[in-house]
């Protein structure tokens, strides 16, 4: 693992520079402004001149053929390189002995290379091209920086494991970790994600496949899944925050530590994978053939490279930890530039930004520059950062999903020189630093760390010799008491992730910073520091400098890469490079930009068809492909406070480039949508290994701490968090979320189980006040059956069941009708407590008992006619589609608990509510104060002897426009005509899980995205036109399958509006402060059923109501049904009757309060009728056998 930055934008800064005569008269007729290039010869452009961009236009000299090609580099900067930014710096005390060194080099980015992995060898390779091999310096393995790593938590340096295998030793030794042991060490029982289940389907083997290429998490979701929190919260953090400068709980395991997720996916174990043969395990599922193919393609890439080095070249890099050069990294951005100086077919062009990219009719592409100028180029591979492409792609960005969103963090770098004393001047002869080592890094658990600290890095340690007048002598080393004490001090990244560009901090505020760091860590004076007699201190902000891979990257990517290859004007002529995609190393943004450089080679040189010539760059993404058919994203875990700009069907949203309220018929690329939120448990498991039990029994568990502390903790490191996150953290934490914890074993020492429903519990839902509800709602469910001519094959599905209650009462009232019953196969529960399981279990076995019915395994081939499986999932995305099934789906009392944004509009736009604390840290400028009455027109106050919280929660207003704001409330005409000061709640899980429903209902998967405009001409390609052939193919096999429909409702308080102020919290039946005693209390909101319903317009549903529950109810025959039950009850029985058949139609509370939403979808056989459409264009519609209209909601 590397302690400093290791990336390399691919965007410029700087090199040396040619003359302008030299380079007009080398290339003139390239870019003359508004002159067309030579007709005998193609122009390829490449934009940015960071390592991303030097290494394709090098790779392209080498590979195309000067009398053919050109290839012109436009760096906006003066200067090359990116971040690579190696400086020397005069000493602040010039030395006394001659051979002393007077200066000292200091990096203000990436300072050193590890030489290995197969984009290792590439860049060895590389260097090899360019004559750099023999002026490496190279750092052994043995070397104290190589094995000395520390972490300061949480007042102390600790020393580091240098290798994952000594993990476990070293956990023994550090205090901090020990408690992390235990778990640990059984990681190799903890079930995986990856198990191949005992008996599966063809069809279920392909939609595990295809979910599997979807799935991703956290790297704190994963690490915390395996060995528990400890290590994540304390090590993983840290390593992060050196490489990343991220949040560990928002960036993507998969793509920022593959090896990780790789280990469980081949071995089932991380620590298997150590010590067993890297040969997949059969007990677990194989890769999609995608992936198969492309990781057999990148292994042999890999040894073919090596095999080009020569094994005597590798094998001298076996024991090398890092390496660098003496002038630093630089000498790389210099080498590459005099090698395209003297490339015959290469300009390089400085202070030439783009601004705009244009694809002119005649299919040249004109680049718009910031010296002034247009070049008119044949192809481009951008370097760029996505967000900067994006802005110059202008509208041709819309068809590009995903290439906006990659966020980048910012990074503040602040080197400090310390010279040598002079002689006689030392009164000690304890060295100044005092350890020896590469450096150390602060995990977030790092307490009073309010100025920011990501890590501080040993550079004279790290590269000993580096400053010494000749570094590449032997002799070098025996003067390194004359050297400089060099540090850089990292600072920023995912604790500024709140602020924007006004608000960072400045150069003397991180000065000030980085002096009190080091005095206090290191123990150095600080009057030391602050001598400029003796110390440099360089600081530089580098703005957007380290991309975040944020959960889900790898799939955005892959819709990127699908949307660029087919797209109708870019799909052969743009290429994308660099960081923003495949990786922030420097080995990384070499290794593949050179890959995507032999690939346009490849193309422009053997490419027949624009489907051959398109090259995306990010080929490497399209393993993660799922037919264009239902699959789930799998479970995303998010933790504590991760507030990504886009999370789960949100991200799907984006990479098909339209949201939810613009939705117009069925163009939505998303996939089947699910909730984020409700998926933060791990997967149950029966393994007594994992979760409490492997740290002892509930009595002498140790008691954690309150999730209010943890928040407010979290909150005072990262800044604010969204509303969404909040509400999700406090129902559903896997150890004290209020859903997730619901009537789990009891953890106390009183042996008391928390329950949340029923009267002993927080609030009490109508099923569970009457039976008459759910006997109602059955009667409703077998009249649809009917209606639809009996399908023979039936489930039941609900969403969050509670206890079981509902579909208890509901297959009771199924027995009354065994010609029904007899057709329910399967039962498919939505469900994340453990505890609520199992009374669900009780519930559903007590029922079907009394019809003469027993449950099974889910996973049993065969049930008999007495027999009905029944499955718990996790994530509605895991709910297969069973078009040969009628699905009855019940919602109730669910989309009131989901997740939900708020946001305020003011006169600057909209502003998101968030929650921040009331002791707030120094980083937090800018934030408005909400009243707590602003948001909550129930507020109770309630503390122990009348003291406020230490770190009492509170709402505050985002200085700012966030991305979610940006993203659901600017730019829905839903709220446009909002006034300053008015909100909204807007829940993307709800819209994700509602679409989700319309699929399971209808028995079919919404439409897959359209790829290329609706209107081509007649002179567009032949090959365009094939691929809407093809589409249009794949969209009438998507209706030609049959399907037996279904019907489901939704049943919640709400209404056909957006909300503002509806969160709410309830406590003992009591509505109680939003904040008191997070995951304790259940948080809810009104549900906005016309935001429901513009999930299902985008699916085969369709939808009738919402209306009130007195009116349902009593049209299904509540007075009948409650007479009947009178009828032989006692006095005292018969009050008790009708007390709560009144509650439930009451219209000053529950009855009106109360909406029910009925979603439907006919039988089809299959087949569609072509119908008009707007402008007279006409449109397939699916051809069904309408049943009989829906009572009661047609009335």
């Amino acid at each position: 693992m590397l302690l400093p930055l290791r990336t390399s934008a691919p965007r410029g800064l700087a090199a040396t520079t040619l003359s302008a005569a030299h380079r007009s008269a080398r290339l003139a007729s390239t870019v003359a402004a508004g002159q067309p290039s030579a007709p005998a010869k193609k122009t390829l452009a490449v934009l940015g001149g960071g390592i991303s961009g030097l290494a394709s236009a090098y790779r392209l000299s080498q590979r195309l053929p000067a009398s053919r090609y050109r290839v012109v580099l436009l760096e906006q900067s003066q200067r090359l390189g990116g971040w690579i930014d190696s400086r020397r710096t005069t000493l602040a005390s010039p030395p006394t002995d001659p051979n002393a060194p007077s200066t000292a080099l200091i990096e203000k980015g990436p300072r050193s290379i590890r030489p290995t992995g197969p984009t290792g060898m590439v860049m060895l390779e590389l260097l090899r091209s360019i004559d750099l091999l023999d002026r490496m310096l190279k750092v052994p393995k043995t070397a104290p920086s190589a094995q000395n790593r520390f972490i300061y938590y949480p007042d102390r340096l600790a020393k580091l494991p240098s290798s994952l295998p000594s993990l476990f030793t070293a956990l023994a030794k550090l205090p901090f970790l020990r408690s992390a042991l235990p778990r640990a060490a059984l990681e190799y029982r903890v079930p995986s994600r990856f198990a191949r289940p005992r008996s599966e389907s063809k069809a279920e083997q392909d939609r595990l496949r295809r979910r599997e290429a979807l799935d991703d998490e956290s790297v704190d979701s994963f690490v915390s899944r395996r060995f528990g929190e400890g290590l994540a919260a304390n090590l993983v953090s840290a390593v992060i925050h050196g490489i990343y400068a991220g949040d560990s709980r928002k960036l993507s395991v998969r793509s920022v530590m593959p090896f990780l997720w790789e280990a469980e996916r081949t071995h089932g174990s991380v620590l298997k994978s150590l010590f067993l043969s890297p040969k997949r395990n059969r007990k677990y599922r194989s890769l999609p053939e995608h992936e198969a193919t492309a990781k057999s393609r990148r292994e042999g890439s890999a040894k073919q490279v090596e095999a080009r080095l020569g094994k005597e070249l590798t094998d001298s890099f076996k024991g090398t930890s890092v390496y660098s050069f003496p002038n630093g990294l630089q000498e790389i951005i210099d080498a590459l530039e005099q090698k395209l100086d003297a490339a015959a077919n290469v300009e390089v062009r400085k202070g030439a930004g783009v601004v705009s990219v244009v694809v002119g009719e005649d299919g040249k592409v004109l680049l718009k520059t910031t010296a002034g100028d247009t070049i008119e180029a044949d192809r481009v591979i951008s370097a760029l950062p996505s967000a900067q492409m994006a802005k110059a792609l202008h509208a041709e960005a819309d068809g590009l999903p995903g290439l906006e969103f990659n966020p980048s963090a910012n990074v503040g770098v602040v080197n400090l020189v310390i010279s040598p004393a002079a002689e006689g001047e030392a009164s000690s002869s304890k060295p100044l630093l005092p350890v020896e080592g590469f450096g150390y890094l602060i995990p977030r658990t790092t307490p009073n760390n309010e100025d920011g600290i990501l890590g501080v890095v040993f550079d004279s340690d790290s590269l000993p010799t580096q400053d010494m007048k000749d570094p590449l002598s032997p002799a070098a080393a025996s003067t390194l008491a004359q050297r400089p004490i060099k540090l850089t001090v990292m600072m920023g990244g995912a604790h500024w992730s709140h602020l924007d560009a006004a608000t960072l901090p400045t150069d003397d505020e991180m000065r000030r910073r980085a002096v009190r760091a080091v005095s206090q860590h290191l123990s150095i004076p600080a009057s030391l520091l602050e001598d400029p007699s003796r110390t440099k201190i360089l600081p530089t902000m580098q703005r957007d400098c380290i991309p975040q891979y944020l959960v889900g990257h790898p799939v955005r990517m892959h819709a990127l890469h699908r949307a660029l290859a087919q797209h109708e004007t870019l799909s052969d002529k743009l290429t994308l490079v660099g960081a923003s995609y495949t990786g922030v190393s420097l080995n990384d943004c070499v290794a593949y930009s050179i890959e995507a450089a032999d690939r346009v080679a490849d193309a422009e040189l053997h490419g027949q068809g624009r489907r051959t010539r398109a090259v995306t760059g990010l080929e490497n993404f399209d393993h993660a492909a799922a037919e264009p058919q239902p699959a789930s994203a799998g479970s995303i875990k998010e933790s504590v406070t991760e507030t990504p700009p886009l999370s789960g069907a949100m991200q799907r949203m984006a990479r098909s480039g339209q949201m939810w309220w613009q939705q117009a018929g069925r163009t939505d690329a998303a996939r089947p949508a699910f909730a984020r939120g409700l998926h933060t448990s791990s997967a149950r498991s029966n393994d007594g290994a994992t979760g409490a039990a492997a740290t002892g029994s509930a009595a002498t568990a140790k008691k954690p701490r309150p999730l209010g502390e943890v928040l407010a903790e979290s909150i005072r490191a990262s800044g604010p968090m969204p509303v969404s996150t909040y509400m999700r953290t406090c129902l559903l934490d896997p150890v004290q979320g209020y859903y997730s914890s619901a009537n789990a074993e009891p953890t106390s020492a009183d042996g008391v189980s928390r329950e949340v429903l029923g009267s002993r519990g927080d609030f009490i839902t109508s099923p569970e006040i009457s039976q008459v509800f759910g006997e109602l709602v059955a009667v409703f469910y077998v009249a649809r059956w009917q209606a639809c001519q009996m399908p023979r094959r039936t489930r039941l599905v609900e969403l969050g069941p509670g206890k079981g209650t509902l579909l208890a009462d509901m297959l009771r009232t199924f027995s009354v009708f065994p010609q029904f019953l007899d057709t329910v196969e399967s039962i498919h529960l939505l469900e994340t407590s453990e505890g609520l399981m199992k009374l669900q279990l009780e519930a559903v076995r007590a029922a079907l008992d009394r019809a003469g019915k027993k449950l099974v395994p889910a996973d049993q081939a065969e049930v008999a006619k007495d027999e009905i499986r029944i499955e718990w999932f996790n994530d509605i995305a895991d709910i297969p589609i069973q078009p040969e099934t009628f699905t009855i789906l019940t919602a109730h009392e669910f989309f009131d608990a989901l997740p939900t944004h708020i946001f305020e509009k003011t006169v600057n736009g909209f502003r998101e509510v968030l929650v921040g604390v009331k002791t707030e840290p120094q980083g937090q400028k800018g934030i408005t104060v909400l009243k707590p009455s602003d948001l909550q027109s129930h507020k109770k106050q309630q503390h122990d002897g009348g003291e406020k919280r230490k770190d009492e929660l509170q709402f505050v207003l985002s200085p700012g426009p966030t991305p979610w704001s940006k993203l659901l409330a600017e730019g829905n005409k839903r709220f446009a005509t909002l006034q300053p000061g008015q909100r909204i709640e807007v829940s993307p899980e709800s819209w994700a899980i509602a679409r989700r429903v319309g699929e399971i209902v209808s028995g079919r998967p919404a439409s897959a995205p359209r790829s290329f405009a609706s209107g081509a001409g007649a002179g567009a390609d032949a090959d365009v036109n094939a691929a809407k052939e093809a589409e249009a193919e794949a969209e009438a096999q998507r209706l030609a399958a049959p399907s037996e429909g279904g019907i489901s409702l939704i049943i919640d308080y709400g209404g056909d509006q957006t909300y503002g102020g509806s969160l709410r919290a309830f406590k003992r039946h009591e509505i109680v402060d939003v904040f008191d005693e997070p995951g304790q209390c259940d948080l809810t909101v009104n549900v906005d059923f016309l935001h429901l319903k513009s999930a299902f317009e985008t699916t085969e549903a369709s939808y009738l109501g919402p209306m009130e529950q007195a009116h349902f109810l009593v049209a299904m025959g509540l007075e009948q049904r409650v007479e009947r039950l009178r009828r032989d009850a006692d006095e005292e029985r018969k009050r008790q009757i009708e007390g709560a058949a009144n509650r439930l139609v009451d219209l000053t509370g529950m009855g009106r309060q109360y909406k029910v939403l009925a979603v439907q979808a006919d039988r089809s056989e299959g087949g569609w009728d072509e119908v008009e459409h707007d402008g007279g264009k006409k449109v397939r519609k699916l051809k069904t056998q309408p049943a009989a209209k829906l009572y009661p909601f047609e009335m």
